[in-house]
């Protein structure tokens, strides 16, 4: 019997993305799905935008993506939860190609590459093969290279495993979240189930923000567990 799936979309003021996100998600090629958006305190549009498309549009106070994801996970109907995040675009059989191998034998969690939805068609598809790379040489140090926006997880296993809240004061619980997982069945990553996020802080940021991103990968790698969230993205919301 088919395994009833949930995607849940965190969102906090993103009325100029969501609408693109959401309607990618909807041309899926995918069967049935509920859509679930978790509107995280936002003061513009975005929860009356969800409702266009979403079958649910919830709310949590609690400020942080992942408690909004985490309401999400309380709330789906679906064996099979995927993340997604609202400033990203997803190709027409993305959602199947996840579904695939969330359904696998003795598979608890799945992710795949990205590339930035502004970039060129070209570039794009040479940031996603940079992401494979990289996802290979990470996990060889233990480290999944695995984000919301792009992240299936059995729901079961989600909640054996305490879910995101233990995570919430650090600045890499997708990383943390999914080692974890990785305790109790197989992570896949699949490198042709590709989406395209923003990279807004990347630009703005410029070099800095990549060389945050790689302390913070390296955090996660020696196992320190020492920059918080609201250190590391603080100053990069929006």
């Amino acid at each position: 019997m088919p395994r009833r799936v949930t995607v849940v979309v965190p969102a906090l003021n993103e009325e100029r993305w969501l609408p693109a996100t959401l309607e990618s998600l909807r041309a899926q090629k995918f069967g049935e799905f509920e859509l679930l958006v978790v509107d995280n305190g936002s003061t513009d549009r975005t929860p009356e935008l969800a409702q266009k498309w979403a079958d649910r549009v919830l709310s949590e106070e609690r400020r942080g993506a992942v408690w909004a994801i985490h309401r999400g996970f309380l709330e789906a109907r679906g064996e099979l939860v995927v993340t997604a995040d609202a400033d990203t675009l997803y190709p027409p059989r993305w959602l199947e190609k996840m579904v695939w191998a969330l359904t696998r034998p003795g598979t608890v969690a799945a992710y795949g590459p990205m590339g930035f939805r502004e970039s060129f068609p070209v570039a794009r598809v040479l940031q996603a093969g940079g992401y494979c790379l990289l996802a290979w040489g990470s996990r060889a140090f233990g480290v999944p290279l695995a984000g919301a926006a792009n992240l299936g997880i059995d729901k079961e296993a989600y909640f054996e495993v305490g879910g995101y809240p233990p995570l919430a004061r650090l600045a890499s619980p997708d990383f943390r979240l999914v080692q974890r997982l990785a305790r109790l069945g197989k992570v896949r990553f699949v490198p042709t189930m590709v989406c395209w996020t923003s990279g807004r802080r990347f630009q703005r940021g410029g070099l800095r923000s990549w060389l945050r991103a790689l302390a913070l990968w390296w955090d996660v790698a020696s196992g320190r567990d020492r920059i918080l969230a609201e250190d590391y993205w603080g100053d990069v919301r929006s």
